[in-house]
């Protein structure tokens, strides 16, 4: 087994669902006495909340019902993963064979993905993880005029993360994919003038990743790639 590590190091996006978004919502205290108002910074027991009026406060956490403070404990989970979680890709191949072949083509096979590494920078530990990925396959064509006749191929999958501790790395990896180059011999030509040579190419990979039902991060390799093609 063979990595050729890729040269990506890059901040992950982490965006929070409803149960992390900074939205208005009915708090109750132990007595029962209701209170409108969302979430801003969790710190400790300390919690920070704007109310419908406007008003802008800190209160313990004490103050709040049960239900209220697991709400606010997960929220503030969510909140942490938001930029202290950075990913690496590294391209994973194995099984390369040398060149072999008859009648002037020469070819050789391997199998290749993503691992795919999350460093989290939180306090807390990441549990319930899970990938889902898209990677781009340029599949070339032999014996091509140009490289434009070859195939780009989306594929799909699902991997899942053992649980990251807090400031600790997690890895998991993509699936293997088949890959072929090809080349000609020496004093072979195509009969039709094509190029001599062909190979297989990983294009890159778009992750999202997810804690529970809750994306809590996106990331794509390289990073425009997810403005340049649809998820589906």
């Amino acid at each position: 087994m063979r990595y050729f590590y890729l040269c990506v190091s890059t901040l992950l996006f982490a965006c929070l669902l409803q149960a992390a978004e900074s939205e208005f919502r009915t708090f109750t205290d132990p007595q029962g006495r209701e209170m409108r108002a969302k979430l801003t910074l969790v710190s400790g027991d300390d919690v920070f909340i704007e109310r419908q009026d406007g008003l802008a406060t800190k209160v313990d956490i004490s103050i709040f019902g049960q239900e209220d403070q697991e709400f606010i404990r997960a929220w503030e989970k969510l909140a942490a993963f938001k930029n202290n979680v950075d990913v690496r890709f590294r391209t994973h191949i194995t099984d390369r064979s040398s060149f072999e072949g008859s009648g002037g083509v020469l070819s050789r096979r391997w199998q290749e993905g993503y691992e795919i590494v999350l460093t989290n920078k939180s306090a807390f530990d990441m549990t319930d993880v899970r990938i889902e990925y898209l990677v781009l396959k340029f599949e070339d064509a032999i014996a091509a005029e140009r490289r434009s006749e070859g195939e780009i191929r989306k594929i799909k999958g699902k991997t899942e993360v053992a649980d990251i501790p807090a400031r600790s790395d997690g890895n998991t990896t993509t699936g293997q994919f088949p890959m072929l180059e090809t080349k000609l011999a020496p004093g072979y030509s195509w009969a039709s003038g094509g190029k001599r040579t062909s190979k297989d190419k990983m294009e890159g990979v778009w992750i999202k990743v997810y804690q529970g039902e809750n994306l809590v991060a996106e990331v794509s390799r390289p990073e425009n790639l997810d403005r340049r093609i649809s998820w589906d």
